[in-house]
């Protein structure tokens, strides 16, 4: 009975200082480093990974390149830029019921590279979309790596492999992503260029929940600086360390009163524009 009313007593604790932790931490509507329009760039191709081949096409012309990962059965695009040298690799998200079991995969294992703990469902669609991608990397070309969702994640993973490499990433821009590993990988690849965009009333980044198998190997946790868009073209922009601090990211404020409808990139998108159009 009393863990039951301390547990009560911390929920509504954490309830009620979310917006508070929210005001302190966070930097309203202001960040120099923030570029909006690469922001929308990688947007841009994260959206475009659930369309059609042709529409790709219409967007990139003969600079895309697309395939369909078989086992993960999770699209993949890669974006080549021959004038500014750039690559640009979009992972599509949950788009069917196969991609939603790779999400319920909340068992963590060890990537043998990285050295770390990883979901088990993100860790291999990473690691495929690794493998394809790689080969086709040109020497010296910038990186830069963008997913939502399911995509986000294995996004994520796929920066931390490049980031070991000591390749040329430039940044990985995750909209609407899970988490991905513990706090052991989150410390070792505390310097990764990593940055969460995460709409203030979509739950997936509060994903993995904490339960006993979840918990396996040490709760699941954030990495990177994040963002969280706000109603009306408003913003909050969160350091690493504080994006860290903030256990539960930007949803606290809202919580029971999310929407799967904010998850949607479209709605990302439609939140980034209002932001540079202000």
């Amino acid at each position: 009975m009393k863990i039951m009313i301390w547990g009560l007593a911390l929920a509504v604790l954490v309830l009620g200082c979310g917006p508070w932790l929210q005001s302190c931490w966070g930097l309203k509507d202001k960040e120099p480093n923030v570029a909006w329009d690469r922001i929308k760039q990688m947007g841009t191709l994260a959206n475009l990974t659930y369309s059609s081949d042709a529409d790709i096409h219409v967007e990139y012309g003969d600079k895309a390149w697309i395939k369909i990962l078989e086992d993960q059965q999770v699209k993949i695009v890669m974006v080549t830029d021959d004038i500014t040298k750039e690559h640009w690799l979009g992972i599509r998200g949950t788009a069917n019921t196969h991609n939603a079991l790779m999400d319920a995969q909340y068992l963590k294992e060890k990537d043998p590279q990285l050295n770390i703990q990883l979901h088990k469902g993100f860790h291999r669609l990473a690691k495929a979309a690794y493998d394809e991608f790689t080969p086709r990397l040109k020497p010296g070309y910038k990186i830069w790596i963008t997913g939502h969702s399911l995509g986000g994640a294995g996004a994520a993973i796929l920066a931390m492999y490049y980031f070991q490499e000591n390749r040329a990433l430039e940044q990985c821009i995750t909209f609407g992503q899970p988490k991905v590993t513990n706090e052991k990988g989150v410390k070792k690849f505390w310097d990764m260029p990593l940055l969460r965009i995460v709409d203030n009333k979509d739950i997936v980044p509060l994903v993995p929940p904490l339960t006993i198998v979840s918990a396996l190997h040490g709760a699941y946790r954030h990495a990177g600086e994040e963002i969280i868009l706000k109603p009306k073209g408003h913003w909050l922009w969160f350091s690493k360390h504080n994006a860290n601090r903030m256990l539960l990211t930007g949803t606290w404020s809202n919580l029971f009163h999310e929407s799967v409808e904010d998850h949607f990139m479209r709605n990302y998108l439609a939140k980034i524009n209002k932001i540079i159009a202000r």
